[in-house]
């Protein structure tokens, strides 16, 4: 029987950590909504609001992040710029206290 409970905290420990990686990788979908509803259409708009590079805009935009999140150094670039729409910047704020949390 001991098999039986260890196999199941195991399948219970991989839906927990199946679920919190869902929820991560879809963090970075409400920012790209944010970019668009503000206006932001062409990838170029896009770049120079979240004050990126067009490569790291496109990967925002559609969402296909490999790790399913902004990280540290681009969260703060798009905080710096000065063109980021303060809806695209509170997102990205609370996403970086929902992290440090």
């Amino acid at each position: 029987m001991p098999s039986e409970q260890s196999l199941t905290a195991r399948l219970d420990k991989l839906r927990y950590l199946e679920q919190k990686y869902r929820a991560r990788k879809i963090a970075i979908q409400p920012i790209a909504n944010a970019v668009i509803k503000a206006g932001f259409i062409s990838l170029d708009a896009q770049a120079k609001a979240l004050g990126v590079s067009r490569s790291t805009a496109w990967t925002i935009m559609k969402a296909k992040h490999k790790l399913g999140r902004l990280n540290s150094k681009t969260a703060q670039c798009i905080l710096a710029n000065a063109n980021t729409p303060v809806s695209v910047r509170e997102l990205v704020q609370t996403m970086l206290e929902d992290r440090n949390s």
